[in-house]
């Protein structure tokens, strides 16, 4: 994989400037080059990574920091790693700097032995120690393969081999082997006996008297066809069809999973989460209990609703046991089920909590976080 130039600026002095938005893995380096033509005022500059789950400063990752760079001189950062929804960011004290920044992507398709490597004009490729042989169709056999090489025929669904004069399928013993040379005729035998004469034909006896037809019953007359019965009542097809779910507002995201609570979220403003069917103020410490199912009841348009955990290397968004469902009842499930603003997120709270805990965050307001309180049965 070849290191490609990802972003490059050339910002006003004492400017925080975003060189760079991740939107995958990388392993990159910054470069820093002075273009100015006089000494004063000095050229320092800094560059630091702000983590896609950082809310503070002090979780920041500095690189270089009022670094000096000499009159017409450049340097290379070390190499370091970022993720995905990492931001470069870069400052200089003077408007004469120039930032690029350079890197490999990090992905497993990029791995050395996840590329497909030429030997010889063979191509192998191997996943969970399985060798795949080229494919296609009869008409996409390749003109140029010689003999002994083996594809896949996707029309016949089997293996093929180019021979020294065609392409045969492996196994089937179609081969197109000489015939052998037809053996002689054998003798014919001798006739039988003479056949004998054949005898006369007796005469035909006489036909006899028809018999006495018997008289055909009359045919009863067909009974009166009975009344049909009255047609039942429809009942209801959808949801909506239950007066008393309609009656009391009750939709189907509300009632799709059993929770042993169901906590209404709305926002005050762009500033704080409030729950008050259960909890008061904004921000307010929740409780979850290990084992047991709880339920968010989402209203919070605009702001994004997150569950996070801390495993010790910092909180990341949670990818397991979250159950989305929508007021018109589709079902999302885990990664897919966070940052949802409406319907009802379920989330199936594990027996053994994180190490460095949980907490809900919403994902376009920073400030709109806090702490989730996970209790064990043995501990009530």
């Amino acid at each position: 994989m070849p290191i490609q130039r990802l972003g490059l600026s050339n910002p006003d002095a004492n400017t925080d400037t975003a060189l760079l938005t991740f939107s995958s893995p990388y392993l990159v380096s910054v470069v820093a080059a002075s273009k100015a033509i006089s000494a004063t005022p000095a050229c320092k500059v800094s560059i630091w990574v702000v983590p896609a789950n950082a809310v503070i400063s002090t979780q920041y990752a500095y690189i270089a920091f009022n670094l000096a760079i000499p009159l017409n001189s450049s340097f290379e950062t070390f190499r370091f790693a970022v993720n995905s929804g990492d931001i470069l960011y870069v400052r200089s004290s003077v408007d004469t700097t120039s930032f690029s920044v350079n890197g490999i992507a990090q992905e497993d398709s990029a791995l050395p032995e996840n590329i497909a490597q030429t030997f010889t004009n063979k191509v192998i490729r191997g996943d969970n120690n399985t060798i795949y042989l080229e494919s296609g169709t009869t008409a996409q056999r390749p003109a140029s393969a010689e003999a002994g090489y083996v594809r896949f025929n996707t029309e016949t669904d089997a293996l093929e081999v180019k021979t020294s004069t065609a392409w045969e399928e492996v196994g089937t013993g179609a081969g197109t082997g000489a015939t052998g040379p037809t053996g002689p005729q054998g003798p014919t035998g001798p006739s039988g006996g003479p056949t004998g004469a054949t005898g006369a034909a007796g005469a035909t006896g006489p036909t006899g008297p028809a018999g006495i037809g018997g008289t055909e019953g009359a045919t009863g007359p067909t009974g009166p066809t009975g009344a049909t019965g009255a047609t039942g009542a429809t009942g209801a097809s959808t949801f909506s069809g239950t007066s008393d779910a309609t009656a009391a507002s009750i939709t189907i995201d509300e009632v799709a999973y059993s929770a042993i609570a169901r906590l209404a979220v709305s926002n005050n403003g762009t500033t704080a989460y409030n729950f008050n069917s259960h909890y008061t103020g904004d921000n307010p410490t929740i409780f979850a209990l290990g084992g047991a199912t709880i339920a968010f009841n989402l209203a919070n348009a605009g702001h994004p609703f997150k569950l996070q955990a801390d495993t010790g290397s910092g909180f990341a968004d949670i990818s397991t046991g979250l159950i989305h469902v929508d007021s018109a009842g589709t079902v999302t499930t885990d990664a897919s089920a966070q940052g949802k603003v409406a319907g009802t997120l379920y989330w199936n709270v594990p027996i053994a909590a994180a190490s460095g805990g949980y907490r809900y965050i919403c994902s376009v307001h920073a400030g709109m976080v806090g702490t989730i309180t996970h209790k064990s049965l043995n501990s009530i």
